[in-house]
């Protein structure tokens, strides 16, 4: 777990304040649920088998038994609020969320024990539409804050219920022929979850993937119709995409279409963010036949990728000659407007030499000067720290002369 501050958290809440912008304009409503959650609700969506459940989540019993569990992610917390404050009433259940999760993992480059992800979620009937939206809102964002160019879109279907169950039943039975060559990791998950199977990093793995069965040879005609619209749909949409079919989710309750955006590295965190369908999570957790649909972002992971467009910021320092008129000084800072490239540093200790030197370490690049002769005519002093050079300027013209001045830079 890290402490943010600095570039990095500059860049942190330039993508909040994107990503948020572009949710609320597609009408997404912002959702910010407890960091602390019941365990049921992750062993229940996750499953109990699950890397997160049974090796990464942190959980504790507080002072009254309660077993509770730092939230791992935020799609299962989402769906619960859903069920929880009744929002199957409502005409639009779409939600985007920024927040904190938690897991004890291996940190590694983008990704952490504590770490931060954006997400939507969409709520109603099965609908291809809804897909292509989710994924269309993927596309804008990363295009707005300029990576889309550095990732490639990956796409496949995991089919209906039933398409999914006959598959996993040929999954297992060649892969128990592969046993003997199997990792592990991929041994304990083939009773279990034979699926995750198909998302190993091992390379004896990686082998034997390549030869095992493929979900889309399973897919009835429901299933081949909804990835049908999918491809058509992104393809009508220009966004660019290419099929994996080994592209799967482990966990029970999704469905249909699954998507990841990821980094053209050759490495195992290449992926910046990844969605799809989960028809039966809302009903597995208590709720009504309300289907979802949405997708997540890890922020770390995105900032490793990011180009900054921050604008480069100025500083100018601010003081008197006389420390009677430190008030003065700041009532005039206390009017000024606030502009995106500009700092302000208040200097209220020290002669008058001191405050310059501390100026000139602050990096600024002029001083504001309060000084007592000039003050009477309502005056105050620019002090240029690069040329060395000196004007006066009248205090009504203030916002004036500093928009000029920093249009200069």
């Amino acid at each position: 777990m890290r402490d943010l501050f600095g570039e990095e958290l500059i860049k942190h809440q330039y993508l909040s304040q994107i990503f948020r912008k572009l949710c609320t304009f597609y009408n997404y409503e912002e959702i910010a649920t407890p960091l602390v959650e019941h365990i049921q609700i992750f062993n229940r969506s996750l499953g109990e088998t699950s890397d997160i459940v049974s090796k990464e989540m942190y959980n504790f019993k507080d002072q009254g038994d309660d077993h509770l569990v730092l939230r791992p992610e935020g799609t299962a917390a989402v769906a619960r609020a859903y069920i929880s404050n009744n929002f199957q009433q409502k005409l639009v259940n779409k939600y985007f969320y920024i927040g904190s999760m938690f897991r004890r993992e291996r940190p590694q480059s983008g990704r952490l024990r504590q770490f931060n992800q954006f997400g939507v979620e969409f709520f109603g009937n099965r609908n291809i539409l809804s897909d292509l939206e989710v994924i269309l809102l993927a596309d804008n964002f990363l295009n707005k804050i300029g990576i889309r160019k550095k990732l490639r879109l990956e796409i496949n279907s995991l089919g209906n219920k039933e398409s999914r169950g006959k598959y996993i039943e040929s999954l297992k039975e060649f892969l128990n022929k592969k046993k003997s060559h199997l990792s592990e990791e991929s041994l304990r998950r083939l009773e279990k979850n034979p699926l995750r199977i198909l998302d190993s990093k091992n390379s004896k793995d990686l082998e034997i993937v390549k030869e095992c069965p493929k979900i889309n040879s399973f897919f009835d005609k429901e299933s081949s119709d909804f990835f049908d619209g999918i491809t058509k749909g992104l393809k009508q949409l220009g966004i660019t995409f290419e099929l994996n079919s080994n592209l799967v989710r482990g966990l029970d309750y999704y469905n249909h279409t699954a998507f990841e955006y990821k980094t053209f590295e050759e490495k195992s965190q290449n992926t910046i963010l990844a969605g799809g369908r989960y028809d039966s999570l809302i009903n597995m957790l208590g709720g009504n036949n309300s289907t979802g649909v949405g997708w997540a972002a890890g922020i770390e992971r995105i900032v490793l990728n990011l180009v900054s467009k921050n604008k480069e910021k100025f500083t100018i320092s601010v003081f008197s000659n006389s420390p009677e008129f430190n008030f003065e000084v700041l009532n005039l800072i206390k009017n000024l407007k606030p502009k995106d490239n500009l700092q302000i540093n208040f200097l209220n200790s020290g002669n008058f030499k001191k405050k310059l030197s501390k100026a000139s370490k602050l990096k600024s690049f002029a001083c504001i000067i309060l000084a007592e002769n000039e003050w009477k005519e309502k005056k105050l002093i620019w002090k240029d720290l690069i040329s060395d050079s000196q004007e006066t300027f009248s205090l009504d013209m203030i916002e004036e002369f500093l928009n000029n001045k920093l249009d200069k830079k």
